[in-house]
């Protein structure tokens, strides 16, 4: 079993240090505000030992995000339909938890970036989940389908409610649990195009036969 050395530990626990550093500033400053310098000045370094773990603001903020839906376990798995509101409702309330660095995290260009990476196996999973109630459907209906209800199951749908109407953040999750609900319903009922039969086969070609 490989081990690691000491100067090993020791980078990653000034790595961790960096990106909590990252997480506490976006709590309480807007995104744009923070620069590199006050970054390493937050995490007790020098600016030039931050530039040799992130080269880039794209980079720290990217870990950032990765390391907030790390430590709210945010959920990534989803077994099949009915378990995509529920995964989204808990990663929501999670979420919620943090409230001005969510905000930071889908408002902002860099906060976008910040969470790029982590929404990438998000939309993995619901769209793998999705797969029995797309089957059989027109492809390209399908795709507008997932792309509608994947929209719905992020932080950018519910905050942009809760900012846009009267509904209070857990309201807000809720009428989009709903929606998602109502959205994967409807695409369960939607009817299949029948499939054709293979030329020659079937009832109709064997009775063809014997007369």
């Amino acid at each position: 079993m490989p081990t690691t050395t000491l100067r090993e530990r020791q980078a990653e626990q000034v790595r961790t240090a960096i990106v909590d550093a990252v997480v506490n500033e976006l709590e309480t400053r807007p995104v744009d505000d923070i620069s590199m310098n006050d970054v390493a000045q937050a995490a007790g370094i020098s600016l030039r030992t931050l530039y040799r773990y992130f080269p880039d603001r794209p980079a720290l903020l990217q870990a950032a995000g990765e390391r907030l839906y790390e430590t709210l376990g945010v959920p990534y798995e989803i077994a099949e339909p009915g378990d995509v509101s529920a995964s989204f409702l808990d990663a929501a309330a999670r979420l919620g938890r943090r409230p001005a660095l969510t905000r930071a995290l889908v408002q902002t260009t860099a906060g976008r970036a910040a969470r790029s990476a982590t929404r990438g196996r998000r939309v993995a999973a619901i769209e793998t989940a999705l797969a029995p109630v797309t089957a059989g459907l027109d492809p390209a209906h399908a795709r507008e389908a997932v792309a509608v209800i994947t929209h719905l199951c992020s932080a950018v749908s519910w905050v942009a409610i809760t900012d846009e109407t009267p509904l209070e953040d857990a309201g807000a999750q809720r009428a989009v649990a709903w929606a998602i609900d109502a959205l994967i319903a409807a695409l369960a009922s939607e009817p299949r195009p029948a499939r054709r039969q293979a030329r020659g086969s079937g009832p109709a070609a064997g009775q063809g036969e014997r007369t």
